[in-house]
């Protein structure tokens, strides 16, 4: 068992904190995305205080200091120390691009909002909040290792998901825009979901075929989360 603070393990694990230490691995606080992390083979090392119900071979005991010091006072029983996602497309139909996202906890809402409707892949350019951070990972939880995860320069992947069939769509408010009930439904789609404060950028709606917004009375934006999420209801609903 690690009782020490200063132990080095413990020093290590507290660097996955910081992204600039998250190359490999990263931390999980969530027991269900721990045991899922399992399931899918991602989970390295889980830490334990007391006794242990989750049964994994590469298992550290540490004392109820240490967890404290880990979990930074939430109280947990269990952390996992898993390595980050292979990311890729497989066979992809519904997926949900995000330009420029800053917020994690946004990115990790989006994430489970695409899971639950049926979206089967999520991809994110290089700017977009990374998708380890613990507000990210509190929001996406086992829905992170559900869907296909890429991240990329979608000016160049846009270009090859429309030869590949996608019919792609810019969420945003220009002359040019339809609501959602008068656009089409099509085999692929893909959605762009902007920046929470200046949208989409102008060069990703050069690369769309059509640009559409939600229907809303009374206020004229939404939180980039709940909007993705209303898009994604709409079309889940006609797949």
């Amino acid at each position: 068992m690690i009782s020490s603070l200063g132990n080095q393990r413990v020093k290590d694990w507290m660097r996955l904190y910081q992204k600039k230490y998250r190359r490999n691995q990263y931390l999980i606080f969530d027991e269900d995305m721990i045991r899922s992390a399992i399931e899918y083979g991602y989970l390295d090392t889980l830490i334990y205080c007391q006794n242990s119900e989750i049964a994994f071979a590469n298992s550290v005991e540490v004392s109820i200091e240490v967890m404290d010091k880990l979990s930074k006072g939430k109280g947990l029983r269990y952390i996992g120390v898993a390595n980050m996602l292979k990311e890729g497309l497989n066979n992809p139909r519904r997926i949900v691009i995000l330009d420029d996202l800053q917020d994690p906890a946004n990115v990790g809402m989006i994430i489970s909002s695409a899971y639950l409707f049926g979206y089967d892949s999520v991809i994110l350019n290089s700017f977009t909040a990374d998708i380890y951070h613990e507000k990210c990972l509190d929001k996406a939880s086992d829905s992170l290792y559900k869907v296909n995860i890429l991240r990329c320069d979608v000016r160049e992947i846009i270009p090859e998901l429309k030869r590949e069939g996608f019919k792609i769509y810019a969420t945003g408010l220009r002359k040019e825009t339809k609501e959602l009930e008068e656009t089409l439904v099509y085999d692929k789609m893909a959605f762009i979901l902007g920046n929470e404060g200046s949208g989409v950028k102008e060069e990703l709606y050069e690369l769309s075929d059509e640009i559409v917004k939600i229907r809303m009375e009374n206020i004229d934006s939404l939180n980039v989360a709940i909007a993705g999420s209303i898009v994604m209801y709409h079309f889940a609903t006609k797949q």
